[in-house]
């Protein structure tokens, strides 16, 4: 089937649009300042956000939303991981097509009641991040994901410092995947190419000023290829993301085939491009004055959520 993946004038006025705000509002560079970890700065601009449809680019009309697809949502959850932005503004996005509440879902969608997500840690137990001011939590277990009050927790450490998490309550109660989780995990694909064309992004900067013997260090074959290898994981990703959203829902082709695939090729390419990246800076990446470690902490962040590579692939070998 071939598929047109060059964005309408429409999407790529949303992508620009959404693009354009968090660059200004939420560079990476402000992890730098500790009161901005941990949600602080997506919760000072969660209004703005909100106003411009950010929460509810898939969602229904009448349920308050823009009544767009799964193809503008995932241009939207790709800049968000351009920007490493929290968790919970993800978690927003996806708890509208998990809420079964008419006048919960138009909330979610204004933004005046907000949800995070967490991971099932076992124990009956899952690790919130950026939960503060959340009154609901998408949790996510092997199944997929389902929303849930957001019960009371105790603090506790993230592998990425970025974010505050907190240990939670939670059954893990089995479940029948939805095609709400392969919408969620289509989302969470998204994230993880936006964290991949970062990191490319940063290498690809560094190496064109980083001097070594009086050249610039991406003149030397070995970096010229290590980029390589990182835009061409990145571009494939984005092309099956894009294809399985375009698709999504229309009958066209396996979501969850489709789906798989895009999650199995964006964990890859932001974990191996997020790992090139500290390569290319060479000592200096592997220091914390660096940014390049928050985008491998974030990808291994993203890609505990909903699903396993295992499982990602068991679901490809069974259509």
């Amino acid at each position: 089937m071939i598929v047109d993946l060059n964005l309408s004038e429409d999407q790529a006025m949303i992508a620009d649009s959404i693009g354009g705000l968090l660059r200004d509002r939420l560079p990476v560079s402000r992890f730098g300042d500790e009161n901005a970890r941990g949600g602080a700065a997506e919760r000072a601009l969660w209004s703005d956000l909100a106003e411009l449809g950010l929460f509810g680019l898939g969602v229904a009309e009448d349920d308050g939303g823009v009544g767009l697809g799964a193809a503008e949502e995932v241009l939207a959850a790709q800049a968000l991981g351009e920007h490493l932005a929290s968790p919970a503004l993800l978690a927003q996005i996806a708890a509208a097509h998990l809420a079964d509440d008419s006048g919960l879902r138009q909330a979610l969608v204004r933004g005046t009641t907000r949800a995070t997500l967490a991971v099932g840690i076992g124990g009956g137990e899952a690790q919130a991040f950026d939960a503060e001011g959340a009154a609901h939590l998408v949790l996510f277990g092997p199944a997929g994901a389902r929303l849930i009050a957001m019960p009371a927790g105790t603090p506790g450490a993230s592998i990425d410092e970025s974010l505050s998490a907190s240990t939670v309550p939670a059954d893990d109660a089995a479940r029948q995947r939805t095609p709400a989780d392969d919408r969620i995990s289509l989302l969470l694909a998204a994230y993880l190419t936006g964290i991949a064309r970062a990191a490319e992004a940063m290498a690809v900067a560094y190496a064109r000023v980083r001097e070594q013997f009086g050249q610039p260090i991406g003149a030397f074959q070995a970096i010229k290829h290590q980029c390589a290898d990182m835009e061409v994981r990145a571009a494939a990703a984005e092309a099956q993301v894009r294809y399985a959203a375009t698709l999504f829902g229309s009958g066209g082709a396996n979501d969850a085939a489709e789906v798989a695939a895009a999650r199995l090729l964006a964990t890859r390419a932001a974990l191996d491009n997020a790992r090139g990246n500290i390569q290319i800076h060479g000592g200096m990446g592997f220091t914390a004055e660096c940014d390049a470690h928050l985008f491998l902490k974030r990808a291994h962040v993203i890609a505990a959520l909903d699903s396993s590579r295992a499982a990602e692939q068991a679901r490809l070998l069974a259509v």
